[in-house]
């Protein structure tokens, strides 16, 4: 899949149809190097097909691999927000997630929360304590991790 064809990807995945669960709202999110679709009660991220060096989406391999590297990683932490990672078949025009025949796009379902309890919203609310308590959390978190292999 090439980077002219998702627009017209995002486009159709607008479809509340498309969907095994309620579709209340859409809103597309976009960051340097994915596209979030909110739907209400799931948000799905499609990693865009780039290269910037330091992460490269170029190729569909890369992206599905990320994409369960994405579930894997944070599922440590948020076990209840990173559900799958959805092959997208079908043609950009009309896909079908989750669906039969060969994926052209890969994206991660996650549960999708409140705008008010995003990172920016919340430190206006947090109190020494809590704090603290996160850094425990943390360092427990680091201690237990196991370590990246030597090159």
């Amino acid at each position: 899949m090439n980077h002219d064809d998702l627009p017209t990807l995002l486009l159709a995945l607008q479809d509340p149809l498309l969907y095994p669960h309620p579709v209340t709202d859409f809103d597309l999110r976009e960051t340097h190097i994915s596209w979030v679709l909110l739907t209400g009660s799931y948000a799905y991220k499609i990693k865009k097909p780039v290269d910037f060096g330091f992460v490269d989406f170029s190729s569909l391999a890369q992206r599905q691999f990320f994409c369960h590297e994405e579930i894997r990683l944070n599922q440590r932490l948020a076990p209840d927000i990173y559900v799958d990672v959805l092959p997208i078949s079908g043609t950009p025009e009309r896909p079908r997630l989750n669906g039969q025949g060969k994926p052209f796009e890969f994206a991660v379902k996650m549960r999708q929360f409140m705008a008010d309890a995003t990172l920016d919203h919340v430190l206006a609310q947090v109190r020494p304590d809590q704090i603290d308590r996160l850094a425990g959390y943390i360092a427990i978190f680091h201690r237990n991790a196991a370590g990246a292999e030597r090159e």
